[in-house]
């Protein structure tokens, strides 16, 4: 199984082989990274040195539900089925063995429809389990879930999968996987079971899922390559931060970094203990070419420490390597242009904006910068017209730095109006510490995502991080995937161990609002 279909699993180890990429810093140079899809493009110090560690990747996953979709059978013979929990589940997989004994012991959450179906395939249970009608399902689960350590599941048809549901792995494999491979996956039913050998592996026409209209996007957090990052990237070379996470960036068909320090030609050499080198050596592009990043965010706060030149050499460099942004621009017009995208039939749109400075940080009419939020009207009214368009809507802050799980008052707040504004989700870059969850509207938010880049070695939290990978179908996010990682050696972040992903769930868990 390949990285991208680790992702909905719990920990595994594979060995990762890095391939350089070549780096001029010239915005003349084209850069190749790792291959992207084809968008259309309408608008406290450091210690002293640790050996680096053995390089490793093991990647791991709640709004109103609108009416549930339906798929044409005309010449679809069978649909995918996922197995799901509550979005607020540790368990990550299960086997298809397990699964079955459940179906036989009546143990499993079902609508309708999917129980005679299972019936059909797999025949009938020793015990009746619980159904309920399809729209009631994702209710009924949260209701009956007695903890975040004992999953109530259900089996539901792939494309009426919601955020609030997370998607277990069946013997290793899931639909929401990055390299999912229909022919491998053990849950492809029949929508006519006679034409077929009753519990056998599926081999026809598949209706309800389309590699051509599925789109991954990864969200992160905060990034910054200077003091103890710059030096174990000088150390153990460029691509050293990225050997866990750039595999799964370079997976996915939008790949987002929220940058928050420019390049520039003439930023000092790397020095761990020195703080006042608030830049990012030019050479230190090719990490971003070769995880793959296709969207750069731009809210971050310091974006000018280095000056406006430097700011304006990074927009170069972007453009001059297919690297598209927002939240921030060359000017206050480019900063508040939204990004729009679409790949596999999917329109995304992205915009985002930094609510706290400093001032000099934020975009003027002759100056480049982050967006400012001012009281977010334009944004909301923003999402409220890309929505009418017909784009998902992606929505982002760079809001007040707070190192804790908890979100404050006015954060959440600030995060909900968006998405009762009609972001589809609304995803906090600021954190340097991860957040909680929240569904709102029909909205998917993650109020703080943890640092991607950067050395806050000094508590676990500052060490913690998610990757958030999205599944996006038919014009609807179908899934969020959550990722998570550890920073070990003041740069690079490796995958958690099942226990280390336990803790952080149970403690971001705690700190959401779920219904």
């Amino acid at each position: 199984m390949l990285l991208g279909g680790l992702v909905a699993c719990g920990p595994q180890e594979i060995a990762v082989t890095a391939t350089a990429v070549p780096f001029t810093p010239s915005p003349q140079l084209h850069i190749t990274p790792s291959p992207t899809p084809t968008f259309t493009f309408h608008s406290s110090p450091p210690p002293p040195d640790t050996p680096p560690p053995t390089p490793i990747i093991t990647p791991s996953p709640p709004p109103t539900p609108s009416p549930l979709p339906t798929v044409a059978a005309v010449a679809a013979e069978a649909w995918v089925y996922a197995v799901a929990a509550p979005f607020a589940t540790i368990p990550d997989e299960i086997t298809l063995t397990d699964l079955q004994a459940m179906w036989q012991a009546g143990e499993l959450l079902l609508d309708e429809e999917t129980a005679v179906r299972l019936r059909t395939w797999w025949g009938e249970p020793d015990q009746p389990g619980v159904t309920v009608p399809a729209a009631e399902l994702v209710d009924a689960l949260w209701a009956a879930q007695p903890s975040y350590t004992e999953p109530v599941l259900t089996i539901i048809p792939f494309h009426q999968l919601e955020p609030r549901l997370k998607v277990l792995c069946v013997d290793g494999v899931a639909p929401i996987d990055m390299d999912f491979d229909p022919a491998v996956y053990p849950l492809i039913i029949p929508l006519e079971p006679e034409t077929a050998d009753t519990g056998t592996q599926w081999s026809g026409e598949i209706g309800n899922w389309d590699d051509g209209r599925v789109t991954h996007i990864v969200m992160t957090g905060p990034a910054g390559m200077r003091r103890a990052v710059a030096d174990r990237m000088d150390k153990y070379g460029i691509q050293y931060p990225g050997e866990e996470t750039g595999p799964i960036l370079q997976m996915a068909d939008i790949a987002h970094m929220s940058n928050e320090n420019a390049f520039a030609f003439d930023c000092p050499p790397a020095d761990p203990y020195d703080s006042d080198n608030v830049c990012n050596r030019d050479e230190y592009f090719e990490l971003m070419t070769w995880m793959g990043i296709d969207i750069a965010e731009m809210t971050g706060n310091h974006l000018n420490d280095w000056g406006t030149g430097a700011l304006q050499y990074t927009f170069d460099l972007y453009e001059a390597n297919g690297i598209q942004w927002f939240g921030g621009g060359r000017n206050l017009e480019d900063a508040a242009r939204p990004l729009l995208m679409e790949h596999n039939g999917n329109k995304i749109a992205f915009v985002g904006c930094n609510p706290v400075g400093p001032e000099y940080g934020w975009a003027t009419e002759t100056r480049p910068g982050a967006l400012p939020c001012g009281d977010y009207s334009d944004m909301q009214a923003q999402i409220r017209q890309l929505t009418d368009d017909g784009y998902l809507v992606f929505a982002t802050l760079q809001y007040l730095e707070d190192y804790q799980y908890a979100v404050l008052v006015e954060q959440r707040r600030a995060f909900n109006d968006l998405a009762r504004a009609g972001a589809a989700a609304v995803s906090g870059s600021h954190a340097h510490f991860p957040q909680g969850f929240a569904f709102v509207d029909g909205a998917f938010i993650h109020y703080g995502l943890g640092n991607l880049l950067a050395d806050q070695m000094w508590s676990l939290g500052s060490r913690q991080t998610f990757l958030d990978i999205y599944t996006v179908y038919d014009g609807r996010i179908l899934n969020v995937a959550l990722w998570t990682g550890l920073n070990e050696d003041y740069a690079r972040i490796r995958q958690m161990t099942a226990a280390e992903r336990a803790e952080l769930l149970m403690a971001v868990f705690a700190a959401s609002f779920f219904p």
